[in-house]
């Protein structure tokens, strides 16, 4: 694809175009992505929140959060889903009737304190509603060390995009699983590790898997899968963008936060105007 075909597709988004979708049967998901992003030059860290809003997930919701440098965990929880909630049921004449979180950035070692913190504030936040929404809640890893073949015969090969594995070689006292989102044209593919914290829901562990492949594929910045789900990458990127442009002279307690209406797909609005949320290129790496 030349230069000029993904800047017409930027603008196109931009516009309030939606590239390309994702079709799931279950309605009235809201789908949450979080991430933190550290500024090696600066004595804060940004934590960002991105919300979808529509069940494309082509619409979205997002907010930013200051806090202290290092500090991986976000405390303001509470108050961005209770934004994004509102935010909801003003386009859609009703709260989701289920909410799946997608946590990256943090490590195996702090499970039990984003399940203190942060899960903790999300309900929280839940629980002022007329009716508690269904809540899934997964942290992702992505550097890990696991590697998984395809035997052909012979030789070993890469898994196919979307294989699962969820047994065998995944924790007897957590609900996790390993999933390969993306092909790889050399090397070794290195798959996403998933673990669930919560799953306060009657979906079946299988519909959350294939929800998390289907949610690979929707990163506007990019035509093929993702290593994580798009509202992930969506916060991964608000966050660095917002860390590495507005964190020079604010105040610690000063925030940001924006609404991607229904006019906007790709891009964050805050009070120093709009900014793109990709520069065209693979993130797989991120």
């Amino acid at each position: 694809m030349s230069v000029v075909t993904k800047v017409v597709l930027q603008m196109n988004a931009k516009l309030g175009g939606e590239l390309w979708s994702i079709h799931i049967p279950m309605k009235g998901v809201m789908y949450v992505g979080i991430d933190t992003y550290h500024d090696s030059g600066s004595n804060r860290s940004v934590g960002g929140f991105v919300a979808s809003m529509n069940d494309l997930s082509t619409r979205y919701f997002s907010k930013t959060t200051w806090q202290e440098s290092k500090q991986e965990l976000i405390s303001q929880l509470e108050v961005c889903t209770s934004d994004a909630l509102k935010e909801y049921q003003l386009l859609n004449n009703a709260y989701p009737e289920r909410i799946i979180v997608f946590r990256d950035g943090v490590g195996d070692g702090q499970l039990l304190a984003v399940k203190e913190i942060e899960l903790s504030s999300i309900k929280r936040a839940l629980s002022k509603l007329p009716k508690m929404p269904q809540l899934v809640f997964a942290v992702i890893t992505k550097r890990i060390s696991q590697r998984f073949f395809l035997k052909q015969g012979s030789r070993l090969a890469n898994p196919l995009p979307g294989t699962v594995v969820d047994s065998k070689v995944t924790s007897d006292a957590l609900f996790d699983f390993f999933l390969v989102p993306q092909h790889v044209g050399q090397g070794t593919v290195t798959p996403t590790h998933y673990n669930i914290l919560e799953f306060s829901t009657n979906i079946q562990p299988d519909h959350l898997q294939q929800i998390a492949f289907k949610l690979c594929h929707i990163y506007f910045n990019w035509t093929g899968t993702i290593r994580v789900p798009a509202v992930c990458q969506y916060a991964h990127k608000l966050a660095f963008l917002v860390g590495n442009h507005l964190n020079k002279d604010r105040p610690l307690s000063w925030h940001t936060s924006s609404i991607i209406s229904k006019h906007r797909t790709c891009c964050w609005t805050t009070d120093t105007g709009y900014h793109d949320v990709g520069l065209n290129q693979n993130p797989s790496s991120s």
